[in-house]
């Protein structure tokens, strides 16, 4: 995870006492293993009260390297973490949000685990493994009588392992898209940025079959998740006009924030129909 909350890390380590958990956090920021991103305070000033939002710190990076042989990013963390701007701590924490959720509620079904982006990177071709942004492709649409070459990066790529399934159907993938409400749903030029452009990026990829040559992965769903019932409808209905005959329904699959990861349930796919993830 980029940035965490005290209450993030409260629920992964199942911690019950803030005073404890704030006195130790204390301690590592102090000693440089854990760092602040400033960006945070300007939210703290007109927000209501919130958690403080953590990072990985210089010491801390050279401490996971070292102890578990963790390839990280060279790079200077203080720094990087001073450089962040307030809404990309914000974005950030979203995604932060639902993928401890969805740990949490894999943790409490106790048949499913969380397959890591690092475990599906290390499995993938080796010409994804050297590139520089490997959770990035490309993706080619026609649009208006021509085609366009269009990027796509998911917020987050996780699989889900079920512990109780045969080899060869035990195993889901899933890029997550973290909606705050703020793109527009659809544009006249795809070149613009939309949630339609997502679309026709996810049914490219679906249709030539480009997360298998990315990732080595034989299926995945698009998971987005947005601010509320009437977001959802208007992502559904776009769903069906821009790609709804070339994409099945399930390839997308919506839910409310706060609600969708909680039980692995409460999702609906491109149609309206209820879909599970357990």
């Amino acid at each position: 995870h980029r940035f965490l909350t005290t209450d993030h890390l409260m629920a992964l380590t199942d911690t019950a006492s803030r005073q404890g958990i704030t006195r130790r956090l204390r301690e590592l920021f102090d000693a440089g293993y854990v760092d602040r991103p400033k960006a945070q305070m300007l939210t703290m000033a007109y927000a209501e009260k919130r958690p403080m939002v953590y990072a990985l710190g210089n010491a801390g990076a050279d401490l996971l390297a070292d102890r578990f042989q963790l390839r990280l990013p060279d790079v200077y963390w203080t720094e990087k973490n001073r450089r962040v701007k307030e809404k990309f701590v914000e974005h950030t924490l979203g995604i932060a949000d639902f993928m401890v959720a969805m740990e949490l509620a894999c943790r409490a079904a106790g048949i499913i685990e969380i397959i890591p982006r690092e475990t599906i990177l290390a499995a993938s071709p080796q010409n994804t493994r050297r590139r520089e942004y490997p959770f990035r492709w490309q993706t080619r649409v026609h649009w208006n009588n021509e085609w366009q070459e269009l990027a796509i990066v998911p917020d987050a790529v996780f699989g889900l392992h079920y512990l109780d399934r045969p080899e060869g159907k035990n195993k889901a993938y899933f890029f997550v898209e973290i909606d705050r409400g703020t793109m527009p749903i659809t544009r006249r030029d795809l070149k613009q940025t939309s949630f339609a452009r997502k679309l026709h990026s996810y049914a490219d990829t679906f249709e030539r079959k480009l997360h298998t040559e990315q990732f080595g992965i034989k299926n995945f769903r698009v998971l987005t998740v947005t601010t509320g019932r009437e977001r959802v409808k208007n992502m559904q209905e776009a769903f069906q006009a821009e790609v709804g005959d070339s994409a099945p329904a399930g390839l997308f699959l919506f839910a409310e924030k706060g609600r969708a990861p909680e039980a692995l349930l409460a999702w609906a796919n491109g149609t309206g129909d209820p879909v599970t993830l357990g």
